[in-house]
């Protein structure tokens, strides 16, 4: 089961001339996900003090997902590394997966870009999420 699960409908600014939703648009939905994921575990502060770019990113995609259908994205992460969350999403409709999606994000300090390796507190804290 996974560790944190995050649903919303789907607007129509996020679908093409189809009413499907445009692939790039599932990475949002991951996104949105992996924010609320952090924030559960962490303080505000942390998204100040922090950036997570992506190092690495791929998708697969199953079956289409549609204006104002409820999306519903399973975040987990797969592995912590040093100062790397390595992230599985899954991104599913009424009654059917849509979208499975793989991210690697390296947290760096956000005022200089030097890496920021996770403390054993903030390790303890994220394996909430695996």
């Amino acid at each position: 089961m996974p560790a944190f699960t995050y649903s919303r409908r789907i607007a129509f600014h996020e679908t093409d001339a189809a009413g499907i939703v445009y692939f790039a648009n599932y990475f949002h939905l991951a996104e949105e996900a992996e924010t609320h994921a952090l924030a559960s575990l962490s303080t505000a502060d942390t998204f100040r003090r922090y950036a997570y770019p992506r190092v690495h990113v791929e998708a697969d995609y199953h079956a289409p997902l549609r204006f104002f259908e409820m999306a519903t994205v399973q975040a987990r992460l797969t592995r912590i590394g040093g100062s790397s969350l390595h992230w599985e999403f899954r991104i599913s409709g009424p009654a059917r997966l849509c979208a499975t999606l793989t991210a690697i994000s390296a947290r760096r300090l956000a005022n200089g870009g030097a890496a920021a390796p996770y403390s054993e507190a903030e390790r303890a804290a994220l394996a909430a999420l695996l």
